[in-house]
């Protein structure tokens, strides 16, 4: 298994999410994962992972501290889609700055349409 896509799936509970950012930790042919216009899940780590695609969904700032965990561990991620994520804020984002001053494969990050990042947020 190299593809899982989730996108869309409105009931994945908290639960289900750490149980797969568990199985990441040890699963390392996992390249891609799609969560495009995921609402509910906000604990999925990064481990093994190559893309990301978080589109629309509404994680929130400590959903975000948790994938910033990740991506200072993780050194196989090169590309995360947070576009149109509306739930990530300035701490979301000072949290991924974190982050990505430790992670150096990851090369693209997507965060267009973030309304909810303010000046703060981009000055980290």
């Amino acid at each position: 298994l190299t593809s899982i896509n989730l996108s869309r799936c409105a009931f994945i509970s908290n639960t289900g999410c750490w149980s797969l950012s568990d199985s990441l930790k040890f699963n390392q042919a996992l390249k891609s994962i799609d969560l495009l216009a995921q609402v509910h899940c906000s604990g999925i780590g990064d481990e093994g992972c190559d893309r990301r695609a978080l589109a629309e969904g509404l994680i929130g700032d400590e959903g975000w501290k948790a994938l910033a965990e990740g991506l200072k561990i993780n050194q196989a991620l090169t590309s995360i889609n947070l576009s149109w994520c509306r739930g990530i804020g300035d701490e979301g984002c000072k949290a991924l700055a974190e982050g990505l001053k430790i992670n150096q494969a990851l090369t693209s990050i997507n965060l267009s349409h973030c309304s909810g990042i303010g000046d703060e947020g981009w000055k980290a």
